[in-house]
């Protein structure tokens, strides 16, 4: 019997609901063997996080390259970095196993408490990082920081498509998106938008990341304001890095369980194309597993409690 493999490179949540901990519960409960490397030590509990403390740099190498030694993964799902050089080690291992199926979380701060990374660990993210991946995974929050540090800082990219998306972009004139609606895969109308750096829209943000970054970036409605949670995936169409976009709708859960929602679903995303499914295929099992695992309102603890990990096994 094979059983597909992921690798979770992220921090340590003690409570159990995000993190390393929620990241192996929703790669087990999507049928996978699941490996944990743990980049930081978090004090928190379901009222928010109060401090954080880093793995030291070598001993992160040593964890992930002696896992992957033994145990190459079909799917590898990155979260919390704390330092620019943790993302050194990270990318510098990607490139030497040449790991595939690579889904980043960028996670900035908890929805309570202290922050996880840095302006100086997202720069480096999103030069270094950002680039190897299969696809990033930023709440709308987290994707509008990114793209104000990357107007800010006039990071240098190496593409000649991105640079040339770059100067468009600097003239507030950003190419037109193209969005294909495909809830529950079922393929709709496409419409065209446009839209000003200053002010984008969710889909905008998606071609703004994946276009300066070379890579397929989601970005997921949990923020939004209205009653449906829709995402947003941007994925090149060709090699001039036009891309379009589809959007996958959903539900919005009101609950008091949603710690480690993010988690959840980059952790399932990646399990699901461990197990051959198409990106687009992860994401919509994925959309399903959160949903199923909020529903649940488990109620655990006095804050924000935890998704339910274990909800769409038992059905």
């Amino acid at each position: 019997m094979k059983i597909p493999t992921v690798l979770s490179i992220a921090g340590s949540d003690p409570s159990g609901g995000a993190g390393i901990q929620g990241d192996i519960k929703t790669i087990f409960a999507e049928g996978c063997y699941g490996m944990g490397v743990v980049t930081g030590l978090t004090v928190q509990n379901t009222l928010g996080v109060s401090d954080v403390m880093p793995v030291p740099t070598e001993f992160l190498y040593r964890q992930i390259d002696e896992v992957i030694y033994d145990i190459k993964p079909e799917a590898t799902k990155v979260g919390m970095i704390v330092s620019a050089e943790q993302v050194d080690v990270i990318v510098g291992l990607i490139k030497r196993h040449g790991l595939e199926n690579v889904i980043v979380d960028p996670v900035i701060a908890p929805t309570s408490g202290a922050a996880f990374a840095s302006e100086e660990v997202m720069k480096s993210m999103i030069e270094k990082l950002f680039p190897l991946s299969t696809l990033v995974t930023p709440n709308l929050p987290e994707a509008k920081r990114i793209c104000e540090i990357i107007e800010c800082q006039n990071l240098q990219l190496k593409d000649d498509a991105q640079k040339q998306y770059q100067a468009q972009v600097q003239s507030k004139d950003i190419s037109r998106i193209k969005i294909q609606s495909q809830p529950q895969s079922k393929p709709q109308s496409q419409t065209e938008i446009y839209g000003k750096a200053a002010n984008l829209s969710a889909p905008e943000l998606a071609c703004f990341i994946g276009q300066r970054c070379g890579c397929s970036v989601l970005i997921k409605g949990g923020h939004a304001e209205g009653s449906s949670a829709t995402d947003y995936l941007w994925t090149a169409s060709d090699e001039n890095m036009m891309g379009c976009t589809t959007e996958f709708i959903g539900d919005r859960v009101e609950t008091t369980s949603s710690h480690g929602t993010g988690c959840a679903l980059s952790s399932s995303i990646a399990a699901n194309m461990a197990k051959g499914h198409t990106l687009e295929a992860a994401i919509e099992i994925g959309k399903e597993y959160v949903t199923t695992a909020l529903k649940s309102d488990m109620r655990i603890g006095t804050g924000n409690g935890s998704i339910d990990h274990g909800a769409l096994v038992r059905q």
